[in-house]
């Protein structure tokens, strides 16, 4: 992470996970599209094995093929929003870092980590939905997958909105000579040399 921060090629580097995300996301759309009337937010929402059992029915066989394949190019996908959301957070704490701001700065390093733990629980919640399909609507797999997409949304969102927010506060403040070359990483355990 400190050397992403310190790159002079860092807006490059989220730039280019960006695309890539995008380009990974956009091949599932044809699958959720195929999904019926089912989407696949309320699918990963329904909790109960009541609303699991309803869900699989209403999809019926092709509308399962089509979640099936959704959630298999998912596993790519959120391994690039993972790193995407992480990489974002890291430069726009080093931005900060450079503007002065050292309380935005300080949240960088856990709200990447947040990201990339958001990824990790998307691919539980995926296993589950994917036992789900398989026919098993009994718990825990609803509810393994309720709790991993909520906690998934919630991480996401908080790397998201640091992300955005902290980029744009960062436009209104011009980086300081002295702190591009000599600050340390305000994420960086203390004691390492930057």
């Amino acid at each position: 992470m400190t050397r992403l921060a310190s790159s002079p090629r860092r807006g490059l580097v989220v730039l280019a996970l960006f695309v890539l995300t995008l380009g990974v996301g956009a091949l599932a759309l044809p699958a959720l599209d195929d999904m019926g009337d089912v989407g696949i937010i309320e699918f990963e929402l329904a909790r109960t094995s009541e609303k699991a059992s309803e869900y699989y029915g209403e999809l019926g066989e092709s509308g399962r093929d089509a979640a099936r394949e959704s959630l298999y190019l998912d596993f790519p996908y959120l391994v690039l929003y993972g790193l995407f959301y992480a990489a974002a957070c890291v430069v726009v704490a080093a931005r900060a870092a450079e503007r002065g701001m050292a309380k935005l700065a300080r949240w960088g390093r856990p709200l990447a980590i947040a990201a990339l733990a958001a990824a990790a629980c998307d691919a539980v919640e995926n296993v589950a939905l994917l036992r789900v399909l398989d026919g098993h609507t009994d718990q825990p797999w609803p509810g393994i997958a309720f709790t991993f997409a909520t906690a998934k949304f919630a991480l996401a969102g908080a790397a998201v909105l640091y992300a955005v927010i902290g980029f744009l506060l960062t436009l209104r403040r011009p980086a300081s000579p002295s702190r591009t070359s000599r600050e340390p990483d305000p994420g960086a355990p203390a004691g390492a040399s930057p």
